[in-house]
Order: structure tokens, then sequence, then C-alpha cells
């Protein structure tokens, strides 16, 4: 995209309030400083900042779609309130070119004793069409709202469905250049949302330029180009919408597994008595290397126990868990009929886990291995959640697994 190439431009775009701990610290910072200038004092200020936005710099060209992401208090609102107008940034520019139709706050902009016609009639003038044009494209906007006889009924009788079918209706028929949406979606329901998604296609490949901002992952890898996740004012990752949305999403699970340890170190395991691990990794990949894999690989677990005393056959077990403390896994070697014979205390006893193709979805996980008997009900050696490793994928996933599939025509 070259420089001129743009809908819009935003360079160093920073926002910062003034919190005051108390009322009259409002007072002061507004008549103090004042006297202490003319006093020839060191001035003092009766705030602390809060910088809502920092240095946020974006190029968006006509025609893409754009999603924003992050967690309540990013950002997300501030900025596009800034790129509507209804904020005045600290820092920072913001270059637009045409015209702007925003469905921010639910019911921002409405006149609550108004009729769903006034209010109609109000913001499209509001957006910068005359009457005429207001008049040619009325039908169209009440058509696409499909709120019957309710349009001529004060907009406070309104449901937040209706509201937002009158209020998307309005902004979709007002010819803009860009179009940002704030979570205007998730109070629809199903068939007013396919119409919208649909509209907004349309106006996408009309070369509107669409900004939207959803808590709803599947919505913005559907519809985006390109997604931006905000966080605490901040620019965490920028780029395609599934690695973007996936490392999203892994961080509202929780926090990422540890490095992963030499094989060498001590393994926090449970003291059983009866056998102790003396060894347990993934295999084939060095201990000190990246212990990412991508959903449909192979993974493969290489472990040992110790014997401390006489065992009966054993069968060995897999536990994996969620960064979040979700157990996603656990299987044991019996369901696939593998044993291993019993052993007196002293011996070494080895095994290999394969889990081929690697079902995952992208997440931070830990796993813990044990080793029972054949009927689960002794345990002969557990280790703790000792094994991070991590699942990444090319486009979006949904669920929690990605089980195999066969699809074929009937």
């Amino acid at each position: 995209m070259s420089s001129d190439d743009f809908s819009i431009r935003i360079e160093g775009l920073s926002k910062c309030y003034q919190i005051y701990a108390q009322p009259r610290d409002r007072l002061k910072q507004f008549l103090l400083p004042r006297f202490r200038r003319a006093a020839a004092l060191k001035e003092k200020a009766y705030f602390r900042e809060f910088w809502a936005l920092r240095d946020f710099a974006l190029q968006v060209k006509p025609g893409e779609t754009v999603g924003i992401i992050g967690r309540n208090g990013s950002g997300k609102s501030t900025l596009l309130q800034l790129i509507c107008g209804t904020l005045t940034a600290t820092h920072g520019s913001i270059e637009m070119r045409g015209r702007v139709a925003a469905l921010l706050e639910l019911g921002a902009g409405f006149n609550p004793e108004f009729t769903g016609r006034e209010n109609i009639r109000l913001n499209a003038a509001v957006l910068g069409l005359d009457e005429e044009t207001i008049d040619l494209k009325f039908d169209a906007i009440a058509a696409f709202a499909d709120i019957g006889d309710f349009i001529e009924q004060p907009v406070k009788t309104y449901s937040s469905g209706m509201l937002v079918r009158v209020a998307f209706a309005v902004a979709i028929h007002v010819d803009p250049a860009v179009l940002i949406v704030d979570e205007a979606l998730s109070v629809g329901d199903f068939a007013f949302q396919n119409k919208c998604i649909q509209k907004l296609r349309q106006l996408r490949d009309a070369g509107v330029t669409l900004f939207f901002v959803s808590h709803d992952l599947n919505i913005v890898q559907t519809i985006c180009d390109r997604v931006v996740w905000l966080d605490r004012g901040e620019i965490k990752a920028s780029g395609l919408p599934a690695p973007v949305c996936q490392e999203y999403q892994i961080s509202m699970l929780g926090e990422a597994p540890p490095e992963a340890k030499p094989a060498t170190d001590f393994i926090s395991q449970q003291d059983t008595g009866l056998a102790r691990y003396v060894d347990v990794r993934i295999a084939d990949v060095p201990s000190n290397a990246d212990q990412t894999f991508m959903l449909g690989d192979s993974i493969r677990f290489s472990f040992t126990i110790e014997a401390l005393a006489a065992l009966d056959e054993i069968v060995f077990t897999i536990s994996v868990y969620r960064a979040d403390g979700d157990w996603i896994l656990g299987q044991t070697s019996r369901e696939s009929g593998v044993r291993w014979d019993p052993v007196s205390a002293g011996t070494l006893v080895s095994g290999r886990l394969l889990l081929q193709p690697l079902c995952l979805v992208p997440g931070d996980y830990l796993a813990a291995f044990s080793a029972c008997s054949t009927d689960l009900a002794l345990t002969y050696a557990l280790t703790d959640l000792v094994i991070p490793f991590s699942v990444r994928a090319p486009r979006p996933t949904w669920g929690r697994f990605e089980h195999p599939a066969v699809w074929t025509h009937a």
C-alpha cells in the first residue's frame, strides 16, 4: 500500500485522562497552578495521568476491513471515539477521507422521545444527507431495519435489538467511506446478524473501509482482513486475523507455560514409595528448543520410571491441562491394550506415547504422566504438570479439539 492509498491514516495517537482522587482536587488543579506560577513557585499537579491510548499508528486502505480486539479497558472505544471526533486527542493526528458513519454505544445519537422515523431522519441529517436524499433513502432504511409499525413509536419503547436494527440501517445507507461498528451485532438475532454481515461484505466490495470491534472472535476472523490487538492502550499485535486472534484468545485463558527445563533437571512428582520418574520429556525435540507444534502435527513423549518396589503389570497415563487449568485430555495405555510386564525393585521401565495427529486447538498446555496398576487403583508414580508445550494453527479453529473427520456428499 502506497503512502497516499488510504482512507484512514493515524499517527502517534494518544489520549490521556486526568484522574482525581477527590472532587476538590479538580478545583485545586483549576486554580492553584496559576497562583503558583504567579508566585514563581514550582507547579504541582493534583491528578494522576491515565493513558487510555498511547502512540497508536495505523494506515487503512479503501475497502479494507480491520478488526479491533482487546480486553475491556484496553482502549478500543477510546480509539473509535477519537476517529469519530467525539473525543479530542492528547497527541497525534488522524487523517480521514470521506464520510464516517459509526455505531458506537447502543442508542448513541438517538432521542428516546422521538419516533424511529424521526430518529432516522435526524441521524441521516447529522451524517450529512440533505432532505431530498433522506426522502429517497428512507424506505430502504426502514425496510432493512424491519421493525414494522414500531417505526412510528418512540425509541424509548424499543428493545435493544430493535434499536440496533434502526441504527445499523441508517449507518449503512448514508454512503459512508468509513463505517465503524462497535459490538453492534452482539445484540441482534442470527437472522439479522446474517443480513448485516452480507451487507458489510457488499460495502467492503464497494470500497468502504470497515472498522469492526467485537469480542466475538468468530465474526472477527470471518469478515476481517486484518486484526489489531490492543492491550492497555498500546498495540500488542497486528496482522492476519487467525494468528492474532489465537494469541489473544490464549492470553485470555491464562499465563503461558514455563520454559521447558533440561531433561536432567529434577522432575517434580509425588512421593508414592513405589516408583519414581527419572525421565519424562517431549521426544525428538531439544529440551531448550521452542516447544510449539502446529495443529495436525505429531507429538511424541518419552518416559522412564524406576521401580522402588516390586510392581505388578503397569499402564501409563497422560493428562493434559490448558493454561487456565481446564483438564483437556486424559488417556491411558490400557485403552490401546498396551501394558508393561511386572518388574522387581530397581528396574527401569521406559515407553513412548505418540499423539498423531495433534487434535488440540491453539493454546498453551501442560502435561503430566503417571504409572498405575492395570485397574488404575494403585498409582506407582505421578509427575506434576512438568511438560509445557503450545499448539498453533494457520487458520481459525473452534472448540477445544479438532477431531479427524471425513466429510462426503450424500
